[in-house]
């Protein structure tokens, strides 16, 4: 039986899988025969914990999902602006604030301001808000349909993050990651031997003078990532552990193809002339692969390089992939709502002044839209839940097509 290359404990069949390339950041890989069910779980609330910690905001923005199938974390209370906003995993956005206020006149009137994100939330709220004023729930109802509402869509105020990588923590999880990797590879018995001690002891305690020595964030594009973003796309993650003739052992993790943790394991006496990556496209993690024919100049691999213009590039450049995906999205929620709101149906006709009129009503919202202003239609209440009701009953079709094709 193997034994864990970390503590040294039999595995068996019982024995934990542990996710190679971590589970947070799309990781489908596992293995039972590298380490044991007791370090899989310290190092899954330590190490692992503190490198998933560092990506949040990136998973939140992409909505990427772990590699069990778990949305991205969601982020709550954020602050764009003056709003404070709750930013979901599947992409949602709502606005916090208080669901209703009710405001009593001199001469014993109410006023009721009621914020909602859906005709199914106003209902939940209708009894409570009743309840308040101590009015009839029916006769508050009958009152608040005909009174006056409107629906207000807004694209948030820009909102900053502070994004940190690196740290001990963080660099023990990337070189856990790079032992397990090599582990399946030269086996348990290799990586178990003295030259990856230091490199071992690392990973289950840490220590500064090794970190300081054997550690580095490195911004430079690898030399093949043309070859890799074809195959894996322009986000993909990788891991990459090869050696020399003398058996110095590098590990290479890149994450999100916007940074990387370059890691030694063993300086010499390591099995020597091997290598081995493993890769996912984070966008869509079914797709991976382990044991890719990748092979990267080990002069390349011993020299990393921090550069901070490098990082601030990438990130510009994943921010793009972000606009470049989630725009076309939002246009077409925009037309949708639009042609619906308007009664159309695939294949029906369209006149000529329809047609102008569902141009001018896109071209708003667009242009509110990219201007970050509010874009707002008013009616009264029960107006604006008959049509959302007809809406979610009629059946979902593809907009009428014009029989061109569109270039923006």
């Amino acid at each position: 039986m193997p034994s864990c290359i970390f503590c040294g404990e039999p595995l068996g069949p019982d024995t934990k899988p542990e996710h190679i390339l971590l589970d947070a950041v799309g990781g489908r890989m596992t293995t039972r025969t590298v380490d044991c069910s007791a370090c899989n779980n310290l190092f899954g609330n330590g190490i692992d914990k503190a490198f998933a910690d560092q990506l949040p905001e990136i998973r939140n923005l992409l909505q990427f999902r772990s590699g069990s199938g778990r949305t991205a974390p969601a982020l709550k209370n954020v602050k764009a602006g003056e709003q404070i906003l709750n930013l979901g995993g599947d992409g949602k956005i709502d606005l916090v604030s208080k669901p209703f206020t009710v405001k009593e006149n001199p001469d014993g009137t109410f006023v009721v301001d009621i914020h909602a994100r859906s005709i199914e939330e106003i209902e939940k709220l209708i009894p409570h808000i009743a309840a308040s004023i101590k009015m009839p729930v029916e006769e508050f109802r009958k009152q608040l349909l005909a009174s006056p509402a409107s629906m207000i869509e807004q694209r948030p105020n820009t909102i900053p993050f502070r994004l940190s990588f690196g740290g001990i923590d963080a660099f023990r999880s990337a070189m856990k990651s790079c032992l397990v990797l090599w582990a399946t590879v030269v086996g348990n018995d290799e990586v178990s031997g003295e030259p990856y001690c230091a490199a071992r002891d690392f990973v289950m305690v840490g220590g500064e003078a090794f970190c300081r020595s054997r550690t580095m964030l490195d911004t430079r594009p690898i030399p093949i990532v043309d070859e890799i973003r074809a195959a894996y796309g322009p986000l993909f993650n990788l891991i990459h552990v090869q050696s020399d003739a003398t058996g110095c052992v590098i590990g290479h993790f890149t994450l999100y193809n916007l940074i990387a943790f370059r890691v030694v394991l063993a300086e010499m006496g390591g099995a020597p002339d091997r290598r081995m990556t493993l890769v996912s496209n984070p966008e869509a993690p079914e797709v991976w692969s382990k044991g890719s024919n990748f092979e990267l100049p080990f002069e390349w691999l011993s020299a990393p390089e921090y550069n901070l213009e490098d990082v601030r590039g990438r990130l510009a450049r994943f921010h793009a992939r972000y606009a470049a995906s989630k725009t076309p999205d939002e246009f077409e929620r925009m037309m949708v709502d639009v042609l619906e709101k308007n009664g159309l149906k695939q294949g029906g006709p369209v006149s000529a002044a329809l047609a102008h009129k569902i141009g001018g009503e896109l071209g708003l919202r667009v242009a509110m839209h990219r201007l970050g202003l509010p874009f707002e239609e008013k009616a009264t209440l029960a107006e604006l839940m008959r049509r959302y009701r007809k809406q979610a009953a009629a059946p979902k079709e593809d907009p009428p097509s014009s029989g061109g094709d569109a270039k923006d």
